[in-house]
């Protein structure tokens, strides 16, 4: 046995009908969550002898003296009818199931039992000899069998990743608003994600939030979560050919001391050290109603499991600015919600490795003098502002804005 070490790990995203791109994650996990509950009744673990025979006729309760190891047959409901199925909630009875009476009487199941709605009579047998049930004590066993579950929602699972953003990624993948060109209607784009992790493939992806922050002298690690919808599959000739891609070639990001935050000086602030932005969106996955439930799609995925569409909700976008100073009006004019706009404009190092004869020859993913990357927004209304200090540090104030996009 053999663990597959990070480097051979790759992950992969890309939207529906356009080329992906691997993604320089510092962490990334999968995982599953089904929300099951039981379907049952209170009386479904409570057995009933209404006699010691095999049919519904006559039936009339006689006490019978157990002898061990001896089966016999019991029919299950109230004394004098009717007979009584085990419950179909029940998935399985296992063999030697105890059922417990009262005063410390006990009998078990003979056999394995998977009820179908037609287990009237079963066999049982007692462990020990010369003891009896009376006919209170044969209506009130009580006995543990393993029950169904069904489904309260379809099963999602979840992508975490925590990476470095870059040129690519940040208008595409990681584009949570979902806007896309202005002359298409909708504006809104609504694709799934599709990628790999490592060997494992999904093909219904949407993001659910992506978050990072940035300060001085220092590279943008940020976060994100997305949903999984349908199945994953193993495919072991992925990552064999990563090594070929595009994975390891220079890639640009930003950095903070090339960074610019635009507007922050109506917020009261003359030094920004740092901010963060995140955003969040409520998505909506709605699924088809198939003529059955063994209709399969052309990926050969149980359509009941992968949306149709994904509908993109509630948006909000919240970033916070931690500076030397704040805005002090704000406790004056703030009750209306004082607005607040605020630019961030991604910058790279602008610096290569190359020699001048050398870059002329590389596409924008070889080299970090891409210079601005990507302009993040956020117009909306101050939520919050603190004003803070301590020994040894300097004064500082932190503002919080909160913009809701749809």
């Amino acid at each position: 046995m053999s663990f597959i070490p990070y480097e051979d790990v790759p992950l992969y995203l890309a939207i529906q009908g356009q080329e992906g791109q691997y993604v320089f994650a510092e962490s990334a996990s999968i995982s599953v969550n089904h929300s099951l509950t039981t379907a049952r009744q209170l009386d479904d673990q409570i057995f009933s002898i209404a006699s010691y025979s095999e049919t519904g006729d006559n039936i009339e309760y006689d006490s019978k003296s157990f002898t061990a190891n001896s089966t016999f047959t019991v029919l299950l409901g109230p004394i004098g009818g009717p007979p009584k199925p085990l419950a179909t909630s029940i998935y399985q009875i296992p063999k030697d199931t105890r059922i417990s009476f009262p005063n410390g009487k006990s009998l078990y199941f003979r056999d394995s039992i998977t009820p179908d709605g037609f287990n009237y009579a079963v066999r049982l047998y007692s462990k020990d000899s010369g003891w009896s049930l009376t006919k209170e004590d044969a209506q009130n066993g009580f006995f543990e069998p393993i029950f169904k579950h069904v489904t309260q929602s379809p099963i999602v699972g979840s992508l975490d990743v925590s990476f470095y953003v870059n040129k690519g990624n940040l208008p595409g993948i990681f584009n949570i608003l979902g806007e896309s060109h202005s002359f298409m209607s909708p504006t809104i784009d609504e694709g799934k994600i599709h990628g790999y992790l490592g060997d494992f493939r999904f093909s219904c992806a949407s993001l659910n939030n992506f978050s990072f922050s940035l300060s001085p002298n220092s590279i943008s690690q940020a976060r994100a979560s997305f949903s999984l919808y349908g199945s994953l599959i193993k495919d072991n000739s992925f990552s064999a050919d990563y090594f070929n891609s595009d994975l390891y070639k220079q890639q640009s990001i930003p950095h903070g001391s090339t960074s610019q935050i635009l507007g922050f000086s109506s917020l009261g602030l003359d030094h920004p050290v740092s901010f963060s932005y995140s955003i969040t969106v409520e998505n909506e996955p709605q699924y088809g109603i198939p003529p059955t439930s063994l209709y399969k799609t052309n990926s050969s995925e149980d359509s009941l499991t992968v949306p149709i569409k994904i509908r993109k909700k509630a948006t909000t976008i919240s970033m916070s600015l931690q500076g030397d100073n704040l805005d002090p009006n704000i406790l004056e004019d703030g009750f209306g919600g004082k607005k607040a706009k605020i630019d961030v404009e991604l910058h790279d190092l602008s610096y290569s490795s190359y020699s001048p004869g050398e870059l002329k020859n590389l596409v924008d993913s070889e080299q970090n003098t891409n210079g601005l990357l990507h302009t993040l927004s956020c117009h909306g209304s101050i939520v919050s502002q603190d004003l803070s200090v301590s020994s040894g540090g300097h004064l500082m104030g932190k503002i919080d804005i909160v913009q809701n996009v749809r």
